[in-house]
C-alpha cells in the first residue's frame, strides 16, 4: 500500500429533470485486487453502535498499540512499514459485532513467543474498493471517509463482502495533517 496524494474520492452529481433534485454519488478512488497477507497486532470486538459512544474500543487500541510499541516489538518480521487497522469476523455486516485489530503487515505467521497479547489475521485475497481520505487531522478524516463509505455501500451495485476491510497508515503519517487509505472488500 502506497500513500496516495489523490483526491479522496470521486463524487458524481446527478440532477433529476423531473424533480430538480441533486444527488451526489460517492465513488472509490480506485479498485485493487490483492493477494492474501498477514497482519499481527492487538485486537478487540466491538460494534459501530459502541464506537459512537464513550465505550468505543478503537481509539483505545491505537493508544495501546503505540504506547506499548507493538510495531517495534515485531520489527524484524515486518513486511512493510506503516500500520493497519483491520476489520474482520463481521457477524451481521456493519450492523453487528466485528473484530478490529491495530497491526503491522508481517512476512509470515509468527512464532508468538512471549507476545501473548499479539494476534494474527490473514487478510484474504479479494477485490477492494479503495477510498483515500482527505488530508487533515487523521482521526476526523478517517471518520468522515467511513461515513462516505457507509453511504456508498447503500448505493445500488456496491456490494461489500465483509471478509476483511482495512485502513492503511504510512510509517511517517502526521496525525495533525495526514492521509490514509481505506480498503473495502467487495463481491
Amino acid at each position: 500500500m502506497k500513500q496516495n496524494e489523490e483526491k479522496s474520492m470521486t463524487e458524481w452529481t446527478q440532477v433529476s429533470s423531473e424533480d430538480n433534485i441533486t444527488t451526489e454519488r460517492i465513488e472509490p478512488s480506485r479498485f485493487e485486487v490483492l493477494s492474501p497477507f498477514t497482519l499481527a497486532g492487538i485486537s478487540a470486538v466491538t460494534t459501530n453502535e459502541a464506537e459512537q459512544t464513550q465505550d468505543g474500543k478503537i481509539g483505545q487500541l491505537f493508544e495501546k498499540f503505540h504506547s506499548l510499541n507493538i510495531g517495534k516489538k515485531l520489527g524484524v518480521d515486518i513486511q512493510e512499514d506503516g500500520h493497519y487497522s483491520c476489520y474482520f469476523n463481521y457477524e451481521q455486516g456493519y450492523a453487528g459485532l466485528y473484530e478490529v485489530m491495530v497491526s503491522v503487515h508481517i512476512k509470515e505467521e509468527l512464532q508468538l513467543q512471549n507476545l501473548e497479547m499479539i494476534n494474527t489475521f490473514t487478510v484474504p485475497a479479494a477485490k477492494y474498493a479503495v477510498f483515500v481520505t482527505e488530508r487533515g487531522p487523521i482521526i476526523e478524516m478517517v471518520q468522515r471517509t467511513w461515513a462516505d463509505i457507509w453511504q456508498w455501500s447503500q448505493q445500488p451495485g456496491n456490494n461489500r463482502a465483509f471478509t476483511g476491510d482495512f485502513e492503511y497508515y504510512s510509517k511517517d503519517i502526521n496525525p495533525e495533517d495526514g492521509q490514509a487509505e481505506i480498503y473495502i472488500s467487495i463481491k
